[in-house]
């Protein structure tokens, strides 16, 4: 069933749709930067919104749901698997590039599940799948907020434990898993918040890339050979990497396929956004978020296609 309805010709139209709605938020983020309406200033603070209420309320709204054994086991696989992939990708970025080039570490490790693997999971596998791609993006978040923001700031003071238990986006899964597990659905004035409040989380993340690529040298970030090497890593090594193990693996073929979708996916946003939380290169994190999403159009589908021949 998964075999047949996952193709090039039903997930194209998917990635098309999601990459030009991506490009046409980024235009109006540039825009507003050159009318004057948003600066630098006011992009970090749209960032901060989306890292801290945003994304956690997308974590909260997915997991709020019925507990299921089903659910439970397959859901712990897709999180256990991220966690694996995605250690496992900071080590080939790390014997890449060792102590060079942190934000195309960052951008390695951490892909776009939120913005492109969700609709390709929800469109092509099923709504109920996307509870198990919010497993896979939960646990990334201690990876994401301990050693991804060390690679971006080299500041090891952001990496305590108190700050960790205490983001919010941590709350957030542990809140929602707590939620699953005793059922409890969201409902009237709670469901309808979490769900805004999630729906938010794209459109501010566009906006703020847009503002950076306003700020950025495009001719010189194309010029920079580094940009290449990283997206080629990303968007072409890990994803075969990862179906070459997952072939190994007595697992249900659906927790593979999300899995596969979640990690071929481009660079994810953070790796602009936490570039200019946390005092990186934002610029060339806009950049490789920029390039890498355009690509994916194409490596994607050779990725998912490979997949379904193997796995």
């Amino acid at each position: 069933m998964y075999a047949e309805s996952l193709s090039v010709a039903s997930t194209m139209p998917i990635m098309i749709t999601q990459t030009v709605a991506m490009f046409l938020m980024m235009a109006i983020g540039i825009a507003l930067h050159e009318a004057k309406y948003l600066n630098r200033r006011g992009a970090q603070q749209l960032a901060n919104i989306a890292v801290y209420v945003a994304s956690p309320a997308v974590m909260l709204d997915a997991f709020a749901s019925d507990f299921s054994w089903d659910r439970l086991v397959n859901a712990g696989l897709c999180a256990a698997l991220s966690v694996a992939f995605t250690l496992g990708s900071a080590a080939i970025a790390w014997l890449v590039y060792r102590d060079r080039q942190r934000i195309s570490q960052f951008a390695i490790m951490i892909s776009n599940m939120g913005f492109i693997g969700i609709p390709l999971v929800q469109s092509v596998l099923g709504e109920e799948y996307v509870f198990y791609v919010s497993a896979a993006i939960a646990a990334q978040v201690p990876i994401s907020w301990t050693y991804g923001i060390w690679l971006v700031s080299q500041d090891k003071s952001l990496m305590s434990p108190k700050k960790v238990l205490t983001n919010p986006a941590v709350i957030a899964v542990a809140v929602g898993i707590v939620l699953f597990c005793c059922s409890v659905n969201l409902d009237g004035v709670l469901q309808v918040t979490a769900t805004d409040m999630g729906n938010l989380n794209t459109g501010l993340a566009m906006l703020v890339l847009g503002v950076y690529l306003a700020e950025t040298d495009i001719r010189s970030l194309l010029r920079n050979k580094t940009l290449y090497l990283t997206n080629f890593i990303r968007l072409a090594v890990i994803p075969l990497a990862i179906i070459a193990v997952m072939a190994l693996l007595p697992i249900p073929m659906e927790v593979k396929l999300v899995i596969l979708i979640a990690f071929a996916a481009p660079c994810g946003t953070t790796t602009a956004m936490f570039s200019q939380m946390f005092g990186g290169d934002y610029r060339f994190g806009a950049g490789l978020v920029s390039m890498s999403t355009l690509l994916s159009l194409v490596t994607m589908p050779i990725m998912l296609g490979i997949g379904l021949l193997v796995l």
